[in-house]
């Protein structure tokens, strides 16, 4: 089973298959970004990979929805958690973000970004490519809303997974 062996704690009822990680989240935020409005914002990561940083770019254009970008601490390859802090504002509907950076190889403190983003209302949406085929994840505990991977990473089929947190599963 599926979802009992690439991330423990989690139903089946909760994995989305698609035929890739990109296409995957392309279709996720279109339907994420239903009711996004003029005025809303989007903060995605310069850690990112682009598949996780263009839907979001162009779900937030077809809205009319603002995208920041999350600085780098270009000493460490980190997050800049400091300019997260301050882009997050009661605006933001959802922030973003890479689990593990495939260009710098850096591990973001994920249960950090989402404690804050859901502090002011956001949800999460997690890149987890790089990270899923080097280390085993509780996902429901981690919180996130949403976290997506590619199977063909650690020696599956060419189709991406997608978590879907239960309060989303039946409203998208």
């Amino acid at each position: 089973m599926v979802s009992r062996s690439i991330w423990a704690g989690f139903w089946f009822l909760n994995i989305v298959f698609g035929a890739n990680m990109t296409t995957l989240t392309f279709q996720l935020s279109r339907a994420i970004s239903r009711e996004w409005q003029e005025g809303d914002e989007v903060i995605v990561t310069s850690l990112d990979h682009y598949s996780n940083v263009s839907s979001w770019q162009q779900a937030a254009e077809d809205k009319n929805v603002t995208v920041h970008q999350v600085r780098v601490n270009e000493s460490d390859c980190t997050l800049d958690l400091e300019h997260f802090e301050r882009l997050l504002s009661d605006k933001t509907r959802l922030v973003a973000v890479t689990y593990a950076s495939n260009t710098t190889g850096s591990i973001v403190e994920m249960q950090r970004v989402i404690e804050m983003a859901h502090q002011v209302g956001a949800l999460v949406y997690v890149d987890a490519v790089h990270y899923a085929p080097h280390h085993l994840s509780d996902v429901p505990s981690l919180g996130c809303d949403f976290l997506a991977c590619s199977a063909y990473k650690f020696v599956g089929p060419h189709v991406g997974i997608a978590y879907v947190a239960d309060q989303w599963r039946h409203s998208i």
